[in-house]
């Protein structure tokens, strides 16, 4: 089944899945999480909570909807849950980002 599309000829899906992913990592500390693992690579949950000066819950909460969303991946290590960046695109957005707001 071919893709819809609008009258400019844009992928509606692709459009779609765009602004679910701009949604999701829309908010100050998702983009804070990013960004740390960007530059520090795969952390453990405390790492990220106490790094960030955020509480456990708050943090666990951004990283299960990252990961839901396909932008984290996590592994657990005995009593430890570990995230790591595995989709380079949201890199990318990030870079730009930083480009373009001289964040």
């Amino acid at each position: 089944m071919a893709e819809k599309s609008s009258a400019r000829g844009i992928n509606l899906a692709a459009v779609q899945a765009a602004a679910s992913m701009l949604k999701c990592i829309g908010h100050p500390i998702r983009l804070q999480i990013i960004d740390l693992l960007d530059r520090v690579g795969e952390l453990n949950v405390t790492t990220i909570y106490e790094t960030l000066g955020i509480e456990q819950a708050v943090a666990s909460q951004h990283l299960n909807l990252m990961r839901d969303k396909g932008i984290l991946a996590s592994r657990r290590d005995g009593v430890n849950v570990f995230y790591r960046i595995v989709d380079p695109r949201i890199t990318h957005v990030i870079d730009c980002i930083h480009h373009h707001c001289d964040v």
